[in-house]
């Protein structure tokens, strides 16, 4: 840890911000979020108690920084799925791995998942739900691009270097996520009867749920 002493403020981190939310998401999945405490983080990062309040107003605030960052992980994995995809030649769609990906991320991080998911995302200043609306544009994006590459052939073929997509399908991207955050919940919160065989969650998670067109795209905002 880079902490350096002063004579001023006692202990000073270098990167106290980052580090305080590098220890909260530890502790979020030893403790949850209820039993998160500020000062007792800062005492884990070897600052004075009151240090993390120059960065997040108060708990809250805090909670929501861990969500963002949830998101930007989340946003990470699932460029790296769709990255690997496109790099390899196995036929399994990008939007089945994606949805693999996602489960793995939310089954390895249960309470991390449940914060990004709860009310809390929707008090936080605009700065703290860009990694939210990243994801679920690139999930959008993804399946706009698959869609239309199913309906097109090969590049090889018509001469076009690339395929143009218009609108990301925010309408099916919705749905996509409905599903696989709803399958998620049901295997992290232990709700499938125990007394019936466990599905098969890899199986589950690579299903690409189809909605019917509209005529209409999706509006964005500012478009």
């Amino acid at each position: 840890m880079n902490i350096s002493k002063t004579k001023k403020n006692g202990y000073h981190h270098g990167n106290l911000r980052d580090e305080l939310i590098r220890i909260g998401l530890e502790a979020l999945e030893k403790e949850g979020a209820e039993a998160l405490s500020l000062r007792a983080l800062a005492e884990l990062a070897g600052v004075s108690k009151t240090a993390p309040y120059r960065h997040f107003k108060d708990k809250e605030f805090f909670l929501g920084a861990l969500a963002d960052e949830g998101y930007r992980l989340l946003y990470e994995t699932l460029k790296a799925t769709l990255e690997k995809c496109n790099n390899s030649s196995h036929s399994e769609s990008i939007i089945s791995s994606m949805g693999r990906a996602y489960m793995d991320f939310a089954v390895s991080r249960p309470s991390l998942y449940r914060l990004m998911n709860s009310p809390i995302i929707c008090r936080m200043p605009k700065e703290l739900t860009l990694w939210a609306r990243k994801s679920l544009l690139l999930l959008a994006d993804t399946l706009a691009k698959s869609k239309a590459t199913s309906e097109n052939p090969s590049p090889a073929k018509t001469g076009h270097s690339s395929i143009q997509t218009g609108h990301p399908d925010l309408n099916a991207s919705t749905a996509a996520w409905a599903y696989i955050h709803g399958l998620v919940l049901i295997r992290i919160d232990g709700l499938y009867p125990l007394d019936l065989p466990e599905p098969d969650w890899n199986l589950l998670a690579g299903i690409v749920p189809e909605i019917k067109k509209v005529d209409e795209p999706f509006p964005l905002p500012g478009s």
